[in-house]
């Protein structure tokens, strides 16, 4: 591999390799890689012919990306772990696990020499989610330095963990091993959080490998740093909308068939009351009670002849974390039409609607021209992607107030519909009802909260932290 010299001068003259289970896709970690890559080509100025990924999956496949399944979550022998993680591993198992781990290994080590790798940013290999992925990295580093051969740079953003998902703190032992070796180890030259809380709750985790690797940790106080999610704020204010996505909305009213939905139930487009739930379909995210909570809003709205119907869209695909819970939230729309004892609440899921252009990212602009909503009830976020997307197309949220947001996000006062506790309020619903009665107030609060993304979340803020990052001393070094 090349042997640059990592320095703020050199920068733009290093080959970086991204490594993560999937790019292009909705999920908030590709989201991210697409703006850190911007980040690197417009802010940076590291060429883009310096940048390649090696992933499991692409959704935009090209020259500069690499693709191997036995690296993406899904793979079988991947999802073997992390269904076994709580009852641990026996010898077949074992087998074909490490097998697995063996050949993304290889395929590690043939990117990096092929693509003269300086530098790799390494997403979430901290989370057992990308099991394979993160042991075979953590091994190739193993094997290159056990045969004194020169490495990239490791640069870990660390957007989730095992440390932070109830599922997986209590490991068998054997698990737990392989969690010290690889998930993400010792090999780890620099880490970037995403919230604040992170680098605490992984202390006790990071001492245990210090163990291992002494001197580990207090590398680790000096090179680590946070770096909040961003934004990519496609209107400065609200006003902008005025005379922009005409075109997009009347297509995404027709594609996805909302017209002739409205038609048949007797409805017109100014009596129906859309809500975006701008995320993917897993159980953390609360959905349901999303859909409680919307139809709790639609009962007071329709009382008070405000609206006559409301249209509750999904736009984020089915997790496969999630099980059943895509029929779970089918069956739990049923209940509640029979409970609010309405056939006017329309349950869409963006997922099931396979002939169109409209996607994932325009799709809360589009929510926000039809004067719509947003909910989003995460029990637990790494930050809240989804929702800074939300925000930045001038939608106000309902918003349960997950651990990270109290920490990190309150001290900026978006303004939102905020819920500290999984229980639908009177105030709550009045408060969201007046943002909707008043398009005055929906834009007032729309433009502070747009401002609030320019000053604190544009892309600018990854720029120096990544810089230092890239240069900073190496561990064991």
């Amino acid at each position: 591999m090349s042997e640059k010299k990592l320095t703020r001068k050199n920068i733009t003259k290093l080959n970086y390799g991204i490594i993560h289970s999937q790019v292009g896709f909705a999920d908030g970690v590709s989201i991210v890689m697409k703006q850190i890559e911007e980040v690197m080509v417009q802010k940076i100025k590291i060429p883009k012919s310096n940048i390649f990924y090696l992933v499991g999956k692409t959704k935009t496949p090209n020259s500069h990306t690499r693709q191997h399944k036995v690296i993406w979550h899904k793979y079988k022998d991947n999802k073997l772990f992390d269904k076994n993680f709580n009852e641990g591993l026996g010898g077949e198992l074992s087998e074909k696990i490490e097998n697995a781990i063996s050949i993304a290994k290889e395929k590690i080590k043939e990117f990096v020499n092929d693509k003269k790798i300086d530098v790799i940013i390494a997403h979430n290999t901290s989370h057992p989610v990308n099991f394979v992925l993160a042991l075979a990295l953590s091994r190739y580093y193993r094997d290159e330095k056990a045969n004194n051969k020169k490495t990239p740079k490791y640069i870990l953003w660390w957007h989730d963990s095992h440390l932070e998902r109830e599922r997986y703190l209590k490991p068998t032992k054997d698990i737990w091993r392989y969690l010290l070796q690889g998930v993400p180890g010792e090999f780890v030259d620099y880490i970037i959080f995403i919230n604040s809380l992170q680098f605490e709750g992984a202390q006790k985790y990071i001492h245990e490998i210090d163990k291992i690797s002494p001197g580990y940790f207090n590398h680790l106080l000096d090179n680590h740093c946070v770096v909040y999610n961003t934004a990519s704020r496609i209107i400065n204010t609200v006003e902008d909308l005025e005379n922009k996505y005409n075109e997009r909305t009347e297509r995404f009213l027709k594609e996805y068939k909302i017209n002739e939905l409205l038609k048949d139930n007797n409805l017109k487009l100014k009596d129906t009351q859309f809500v975006l739930q701008h995320t993917r379909i897993i159980p953390r995210k609360r959905i349901d009670f999303a859909l409680e909570y919307s139809y709790e809003l639609f009962s007071k709205l329709k009382k008070k002849k405000l609206k006559k119907g409301m249209i509750f869209i999904i736009s984020g695909y089915h997790g496969d974390e999630s099980g059943n819970y895509k029929r779970k939230l089918i069956r739990l729309n049923k209940k509640l039409s029979e409970k609010y004892k309405t056939n006017k609440f329309f349950l869409i899921l963006s997922e099931d609607k396979k002939n169109t252009d409209i996607h994932f990212d325009e799709i809360p602009i589009l929510i926000r021209k039809l004067g719509g909503i947003s909910t989003y009830f995460s029990e637990i976020e790494g930050f809240g992607n989804n929702l800074l997307e939300v925000l930045a197309a001038g939608l106000i949220p309902a918003v349960y107030t997950y651990p990270v947001f109290k920490k990190d996000l309150a001290k900026f006062k978006f303004k939102t519909i905020a819920l500290n506790k999984f229980e639908i309020t009177n105030q709550s619903i009045n408060d969201m009802i007046k943002v909707i009665k008043s398009d005055r107030t929906k834009t007032i609060w729309a433009n502070q909260n747009l401002e609030i993304l320019k000053r604190k979340f544009s892309h600018e803020i990854i720029t120096p932290k990544l810089k230092r990052a890239i240069i900073r001393k190496r561990n064991q070094e």
